[in-house]
């Protein structure tokens, strides 16, 4: 019987040994562990295979389709740039239209002066063309009233007395000039006035102008610390007058220098008086404004054109989705309306150009024909479809953009969804490997610990029994 306890004995102690010594030798990637009553993982700790290496590549393949929709997050970011980049270029492309989409945007003018240096002209929508005689006959002043007497300053020394100015009389007492011009400026007497020190050194003086100019002069007298007397126009300090311009011999007079009824919708202002007449000839920029518009609208074109033809060569399916669009517009462009008026199109290279000549010579032979070619006769001409269809694209609702950047983000956030989903299962799934290696680890392990205690049982039953 002590010989099968020492035997016992030493197979306990022998198992434990080589349960120990099995744990120290064998393969570990890692060891996990955690409180009381969880999950213990093990990597290879008995079966010397590197189950974490295993699970992670599991996990890695099974997760490509996670891989795939972000990188079909980010194409579709990608897209939306380059509608956004599209939609700018649009955007540009309906200014240009915008600009000559109206008859009213005809209505320019070029003036030529002879006399730029007496007077400049400019003109509105409403200028009738023609050539014109003008000469500055006399500029507009207003009348000036300076007293006779100096005040020795204008803060402290108090002054009284009354002027009248016109047909009102203003009585004034203890008050200092820069109080008394006060008194003036606040009332309604049709001038204002300010202090002047003339240098003399006989002291501050009061002035009085003349709200508006006038060849009917404003009579102002002053008595008591104010003294003026400026009852006639040659005793007026600057006696006042209208400007007087003489247009195709008739006098136009007006209270500023700024003449606004001699020449219908155009404005002449005056800078100083002539002796002689001077010519101006006010004609049509329609023609200039057509050529400058349809440039623009070429340039804004091919920049859309160049834009899609550099997006197609990365990305030919959101290159059509913008060249659905495109080719609407080329169709507008390339219109015999427009063809007629220099707008061609290079089949090759997809750019339109605009040929100035052209247009030039349709103008000069029938501008009306030219405007209906461009406007029709309601306002439902070529320019005007153009403009409503660029309306319709570039609507912050229903428009290219908008109903791009919908569809991404529906896409967006199903994919976000998905992959947020799938990260669920893959996190599911690598617990369930871990615990079916970890259970597998520990069978393995225990195996191996009866394994080593059946080796040293017999090992010292066999020890025993020779000795004997």
């Amino acid at each position: 019987m002590s010989s099968v306890s020492s035997t016992a004995s030493t197979a306990s102690t022998a198992s434990t040994a080589s349960t120990a010594s099995t744990a120290s030798t064998g393969s570990t990637t890692s060891t996990t562990s955690t409180n009381s009553g969880s999950l213990v993982t093990f990597s290879g700790l008995a079966s010397g295979v590197d189950t974490t290496s295993i699970v992670s590549s599991i996990i890695k393949a099974d997760s490509q389709p996670i891989t795939d929709m972000q990188n079909q997050e980010t194409l579709l970011n990608s897209q939306l740039s380059t509608y956004q980049q599209f939609n700018t270029l649009l955007n540009s492309f309906e200014a240009s239209v915008t600009a000559l989409n109206s008859p009213d945007e005809l209505k320019s003018f070029q003036v030529v002066n002879t006399g730029s240096d007496y007077f400049s002209v400019s003109t509105n929508s409403l200028a009738k063309t023609g050539n014109y005689s003008v000469k500055v006959v006399s500029l507009a002043q207003q009348q000036k009233d300076v007293s006779t007497n100096g005040i020795a300053d204008t803060d402290t020394t108090n002054l009284s007395g009354e002027l009248k100015i016109g047909s009102q009389t203003l009585d004034y007492n203890n008050v200092t000039l820069s109080g008394l011009t006060d008194l003036i400026n606040n009332g309604n007497y049709g001038i204002s006035a300010s202090m002047i020190d003339d240098g003399t050194g006989s002291g501050y003086r009061l002035m009085m102008t003349a709200n508006t100019a006038s060849n009917k002069g404003i009579d102002i007298i002053g008595t008591g610390s104010i003294i003026l007397d400026a009852t006639t126009n040659t005793s007026h300090t600057v006696a006042g007058s209208e400007a007087d311009v003489k247009v195709d011999g008739v006098d136009y007079l007006s209270t500023s220098n700024t003449v606004t009824n001699a020449l219908k919708g155009a404005t002449i202002t005056l800078l100083g008086e002539d002796t002689s007449t001077s010519n101006v000839s006010i004609t049509s920029g329609a023609e200039g404004v057509i050529s400058t518009q349809l440039q623009n609208i070429v340039d804004n074109y091919n920049a859309i054109n160049t834009a899609i033809q550099t997006v197609s060569t990365s990305d030919p399916s959101t290159a059509n989705a913008m060249q659905n669009i495109q080719y609407s517009l080329k169709n507008f462009l390339t219109s015999k309306n427009l063809v007629n008026l220099g707008i061609s199109s290079d089949w090759q290279t997809g750019a339109v150009s605009f040929d100035s000549t052209k247009l030039s010579a349709a103008y000069t032979a029938d501008p009306n024909a030219v405007s209906t070619s461009l406007f029709g006769d309601n306002s439902n001409g070529i320019m005007n479809e153009m403009d409503s269809y660029l309306s319709g694209q570039l609507d912050s609702t229903n428009g290219f953009l908008a109903t791009k950047t919908s569809s991404v983000k529906d896409q967006t956030s199903r994919l976000d969804t998905n992959i947020a989903d799938f990260q669920t299962r893959m996190t599911a799934l690598q617990t369930q490997l871990n615990a079916q290696f970890t259970a597998m680890e520990t069978l393995v392990s225990s195996l191996k610990s009866q394994a080593s205690y059946l080796t040293s049982f017999f090992d010292s039953y066999n020890n025993t029994s020779t000795s004997k």
